[in-house]
């Protein structure tokens, strides 16, 4: 007899996770015969014939349950629990049938007993053990009650696995205390389970929009899901805000359930690490915590730069890391910067980071942003023709969230006025976008934009050395300053280290005739070789520094 009330692949596989954990046995007897299980929105609702039932459930097998919706859903769920008397009606027979069976088992190894703690602490007259016992039999009306699972570890029994079942039958009201809410921060409350507020997965990777910035991250991420701990171990992804690591990191995830539905795995930000590492160190229970996160076949890290400046942290994330790594299981991360270039990093995390396969997310380019925008308007069902989504490629070059930006407001326009999608009203809805491009820019924005794009200080461009990364950001931020602060050649050269106006013509004749050939540049940065299409870059730092005026 199945404990689940729907056919939902979903469910079949958190209900074989479940059973797994606690056992063949105890699944009949405590699940198949007695529950019925349903996923309701974001939580997992459990039918049973009384408060009893929902009692040993809750605190014996809470840590099996959690750890099933960490392997299957990725998150804890937030459990109810429905008192449904008429589950007895359909089901008394069987149930006292496999108590009959554990029990003898039981009794073949050692008496089983129901503790106490199952049910004790919510009534002050009296045990509730002993109230199951003189309890009389009646029925209990349904109502829905509300308990939020709890790391409770098993204690001593009392009662054999029979005894409690048929005390079930007898059982008609377990007191419970008028508002459970009102009870978790006072004395004697339920103690939270570790990560219980973890969102569930939203992106799919499938959805991933695969171009030239980020094709060999996307193709790390597929490897890694179907072959963790293989080749590219720990595979750390990095680039700016924006161009899509959580959704890589999420879609990641769900193809490793789809090729490993049985293997545990977590998610995690780096800020979530270190929260629930610290509420565990203050409430002594590292154990719990330690093995929440080690015993893990895939663990992903999203954010880790949240790590820096906290040494506590570090070195519990650092022997965390190296507990995975020597079982040969996967950890992935992300960051907005280089390993080598978050402050405050240990030096043994750096090297750990390193040894892997690290991998960097460059802004999409021309044919990438419109690749996004058209699958980001059909998902959002706003017909765009090319020329329009063409218009918003050239002008919004920095992330992917200032894409999805331009086609909500678009879309909005659209739908509060009731005019087709056209280039008037892209105009319209990113008006600010087209008298950026003609505002002038102050030259000074310019120098900072060139020398944080490229890893340079001031005094570099103002340098007279030739080295090449030098070289090509002196002739680019000459090429700006000309193109948007509309400074004579003259003016130029005395700002740029008091140069030549020959030396100015030259540069911005060099970066001219990369433009039109759409030349790829190519410069040295901290990280490594970098290249990008003259044109894409210049575009790319002519909008950042018009964002700083």
């Amino acid at each position: 007899m199945s404990c689940i009330t729907a056919h939902d692949p979903q469910l079949s596989r958190l209900a074989d996770a479940i059973a797994q954990r606690v056992g063949q046995q105890r699944f009949h007897v405590w699940f198949n015969s007695s529950t019925r299980l349903d996923l309701k929105g974001d939580g997992l609702e459990i039918a049973v014939p009384n408060d009893f039932i929902s009692e040993w459930i809750s605190t014996h097998f809470t840590r099996s349950i959690q750890e099933a919706a960490h392997e299957v859903l990725g998150c804890p769920l937030h459990v109810h629990f429905n008192v449904v008397p008429e589950l007895f009606v359909a089901n008394g027979r069987s149930i006292v049938q496999a108590a009959d069976g554990d029990s003898t088992s039981a009794a073949n190894g050692g008496t089983r007993r129901l503790g106490r703690a199952a049910v004790g602490g919510h009534n002050g007259n009296g045990s509730a053990v002993a109230a199951c016992r003189n309890a009389k039999a009646s029925h209990t009306p349904v109502r829905p009650s509300l308990v939020t699972l709890t790391a409770v570890p098993l204690e001593d029994n009392e009662l054999s696995v029979a005894d409690v079942v048929a005390a079930g039958k007898a059982v008609a009201t377990v007191h419970r205390p008028a508002s459970l809410h009102q009870q978790i921060s006072g004395e004697g409350a339920p103690v939270l389970s570790p990560f219980s507020n973890r969102p569930r997965l939203r992106h799919d990777i499938d959805c991933f929009i695969v171009g030239q910035s980020n094709q060999l991250a996307y193709n790390a991420a597929l490897y890694v899901a179907e072959f963790p701990g293989a080749q590219y171990n720990p595979l750390f992804i990095h680039g700016n805000c924006g161009l899509g690591k959580t959704h890589l990191l999420q879609g990641l995830c769900k193809r490793f359930i789809e090729h490993h539905p049985t293997k545990r795995w977590m998610y995690l930000t780096g800020e979530d690490f270190t929260n629930e590492f610290l509420s565990c160190l203050r409430a002594n229970k590292l154990d719990t915590f330690r093995r929440k996160v080690r015993d893990l076949d895939l663990l992903v890290i999203d954010d880790v730069h949240f790590l820096g400046g906290k040494k506590a942290t570090q070195e519990e994330f650092l022997h965390t890391f190296n507990a995975i790594e020597a079982m040969g299981r996967q950890v992935v991360m992300a960051s907005d910067n280089h390993p080598k270039m978050i402050e405050e990093f240990g030096e043994s995390l750096v090297n750990r980071f390193v040894s892997g396969m690290v991998v960097r997310i460059d802004p999409p380019n021309f044919a990438t942003r419109c690749d996004i925008l058209r699958a980001m308007s059909s998902r959002g069902g706003l017909a765009l023709s090319d020329e329009v989504i063409g218009w918003v490629a050239r002008r919004v070059t920095q992330n992917v969230r200032e894409l999805e930006g331009a086609i909500t407001r678009i879309a909005a326009h659209v739908q509060l006025d009731g005019r087709p999608a056209d280039v008037a009203v892209a105009q319209q809805a990113l008006g600010d976008l087209d008298r950026q491009l003609v505002a002038p820019v102050k030259p000074e924005n310019i120098l900072l934009s060139v020398c944080t794009y490229f890893g340079l200080e001031h005094k570099d461009l103002m340098s007279g050395r030739r080295q090449r990364t030098i070289s090509l950001a002196r002739s680019v931020a000459m090429y700006l300053v000309r193109k948007t602060a509309k400074l004579s050649f003259p003016e130029i050269g005395y700002r740029m280290g008091k140069r030549n106006h020959s030396t100015v013509i030259s540069a911005c004749r060099r970066i001219e005739r990369a433009v039109q050939h759409n030349e790829n540049l190519l410069w040295t940065s901290a990280v490594g070789e970098r290249q990008e299409e003259a044109p894409e870059l210049l575009q790319r730092l002519e909008e950042h520094s018009r964002a700083l005026n």
